[in-house]
């Protein structure tokens, strides 16, 4: 992806060395105001990370210590964890078992419990690149009589997702190298159509500064790297393309493996990014099938492999068992733009063939 680019990394690096400016200059805002405009929202902060973009969605709501917030536990620890950096209580919804993003059924059973009441924002995860069902969030939130609870969008894995990030509020981002839209380190952005949230956050990702030396509240350092920023607005013109490829390196995996025994793929669905291609195997196969996989010379991971509420910071007594089941038996398969359909063709028939085995 990087090496057709090289040319046009090293006028920007050039650039923003001649400039004198580090963070939070031209380049940033630049890039604030194009992510903005390719999401769908009016406003765009950089800051540090994807986690302190959550942290900082967060703050601006004035979440803290005695409020509650909800997410998923099959997923990375980070947005857990930007809950609690804020005091606020962490509770898990399950997902859906097919399309693994927030199930508002079981939102609406976590409503009708105790604690609920506390629950001043829910933070569904577009993960994997599929979006969330936020119609059926938002029917969920409607039938327990509960409109005054926020949403805010973890679209970490969901970048070029087309109008992502109008259909809320708060849309966070991660710029993590891995991402589809990936930094050359980390990174991160809220988009927002309501102008006074992104003025607040502006000043908490700056040590809450109101101005040069005047503090309006505790803030944080999550300033942004303007090297970043312009590698960003390089890549980012190349995003849609980069998402189509995605998209087909998906379809062939979808063609190749239908009806495999033993296997479950992914459903497709409307804006699906495909950050990852995740499918499932039985619990009681899954080391050995990713073992096969590897000997054959095809890399895989597993995410997540580890529920949130498995980790000490994080525990829950609510009953969890679609993530239960889930977190033992994921397998994200090869997917990268660029991906060839003949790396497609042998990946599928690896899968078959170890899977072949396995069940013999």
């Amino acid at each position: 992806m990087h090496e057709p680019l090289s040319a046009d990394f090293d006028a920007a690096w050039k650039s923003v060395l001649s400039s004198g400016r580090f963070h939070l200059g031209p380049e940033t805002a630049a890039l604030e105001a194009e992510m903005a405009e390719h999401e769908g929202a009016q406003y765009g902060v950089c800051c540090g990370s994807g986690s302190d973009a959550l942290y900082l969605a967060l703050r601006s709501l004035d979440i803290g210590p005695g409020d509650a917030v909800a997410t998923l536990s099959n997923s990375f620890m980070a947005t857990a964890e930007s809950i609690a950096r804020t005091g606020a209580k962490v509770l898990f919804v399950d997902p859906d078992p097919t399309t693994r993003g927030m199930d508002p059924r079981d939102l609406r059973n976590l409503l009708d419990e105790p604690g609920a009441a506390a629950l001043k924002a829910i933070i569904p995860i577009h993960l994997y690149g599929r979006r969330s069902d936020l119609e059926g969030i938002r029917a969920a939130l409607a039938d327990a009589g509960r409109d005054d609870v926020d949403l805010i969008i973890d679209a970490a894995q969901c970048h070029g997702s087309p109008g992502v990030a109008s259909e809320t509020r708060l849309t966070c981002y991660s710029f993590y190298p891995a991402k589809n839209l990936g930094a050359l380190g980390d990174g991160g952005l809220v988009l927002t159509n309501d102008e006074a949230l992104a003025d607040r956050i502006r000043g908490l990702r700056n040590h809450g500064r109101a101005g040069k030396h005047e503090v309006g509240e505790v803030g944080i350092n999550s300033r942004f790297d303007e090297i970043q920023a312009a590698v960003l607005r390089i890549k980012l013109r190349h995003l849609r393309t980069w998402n189509a490829q995605r998209q087909q390196v998906a379809a062939g995996y979808r063609e190749g493996l239908a009806n495999v025994s033993g296997l479950t793929v992914p459903p497709d669905g409307a804006g699906h990014v495909y950050h990852l291609f995740v499918v499932e195997v039985g619990a009681s196969i899954r080391a050995a099938f990713v073992a096969g996989l590897k000997a054959r010379g095809i890399g895989v991971g597993q995410h997540y492999p580890v529920a949130c509420h498995h980790m000490a910071p994080y525990p829950s007594d609510r009953p969890l068992p679609v993530t239960e089941r889930l977190v033992t038996r994921v397998v994200s398969l090869p997917m990268f733009p660029g991906m060839r359909s003949d790396e497609v063709d042998a990946t599928v028939d690896a899968v078959k063939a170890v899977l072949s085995e396995l069940n013999a």
